[in-house]
């Protein structure tokens, strides 16, 4: 289901909001993302949490990786899944069974610190809502990649991403530009391994031998899958726990869905460029 407008939503100044997309293909995933931050820095839009997931299956990279070292384009092709470069930094992902979070707000919005306390603060959001789920996640103290498989997200956690017994369960990247940030990150519900592999060259190296034991999933840690809707509202609640404010459910204003198509048909269309200086909106 594609985000339609609301008509009030562009009323909105300083009360977060709460976005359910559904899935959406990937190029419009990153221009709503990119459309939803431009819009807090302009003053437009209040903060928002958005959570999504992909139809079809993508694989999402960093803004300055190199596409042909990290993603087996062909496999791409043969399964049908999308491919889309990020806005953001990090290391290749591949949405297939995950809930992907976004959070856009102006700088400062949540208190001072900077970069460390933003991404530190979004953490301790999901921290509690997956509490809710019944799962005891901490903040990694940093992990770095290891040889060939260094440009994959989930083998790798930087300092206050999420590990549940040092495996990783939450990916996230964070990007600021002209007084907003933007932080988005998958969380994985679980794992095709085969998919992975077939799209991630790096894993099928003999270096990645045991990645699967450096990952962890929903499903791993509970015994069985939990519904898509379950998860969303144990994020929300999480949110609204840790922020102190309700978060309303929304809908995009319509400029914000205008801005997030034009991005969708030209700058996320194709993955080949890089995405080094965001373009306004």
């Amino acid at each position: 289901m594609k985000p339609t407008a609301h008509p009030s939503a562009h009323s909105v100044r300083a009360s977060w909001r709460f976005l359910r997309s559904g899935p959406v293909p990937g190029p419009l995933n990153m221009a709503l993302d990119d459309a939803l931050v431009f819009s807090c820095a302009r003053g437009e839009g209040g903060p928002v949490l958005r959570l999504y997931t992909w139809d079809p299956p993508a694989v999402s990279v960093g803004y300055a990786q190199a596409l042909e070292r990290e993603v087996d384009l062909e496999a791409c092709r043969r399964l049908g899944f999308g491919l889309v470069r990020r806005m953001t930094g990090g290391r290749a992902v591949l949405h297939q069974h995950e809930l992907t979070y976004a959070v856009a707000f102006p700088e400062g919005f949540l208190g001072p610190g900077g970069i460390q306390e933003d991404y530190r603060r979004i953490s301790d959001c999901l921290v509690r809502g997956l509490r809710r789920l019944g799962v005891a996640a901490d903040f990694s103290r940093g992990s770095p990649g290891r040889g060939a498989v260094s440009g994959v997200c989930f083998l790798a956690a930087s300092r206050f991403e999420l590990v549940v017994a040092g495996r990783k369960l939450v990916g996230s990247a964070q990007r600021r530009l002209r007084g907003a940030v933007l932080q988005h990150g998958s969380l994985l519900l679980d794992l095709d391994r085969a998919a992975w592999e077939a799209t991630l060259p790096a894993l099928r190296s003999p270096a990645a031998r045991d990645w699967t034991s450096r990952v962890t999933t929903l499903t791993d840690l509970l015994g069985a899958r939990p519904s898509l809707s379950r998860v969303e509202e144990a994020l929300r609640e999480g949110f609204e726990e840790t922020l102190g404010d309700p978060l309303p459910e929304s809908l995009p204003s319509r400029v914000e869905l205008e801005a997030a198509a034009a991005l969708a048909r030209g700058r996320y269309a194709g993955a080949a460029s890089r995405l080094d200086t965001p373009q306004r909106v």
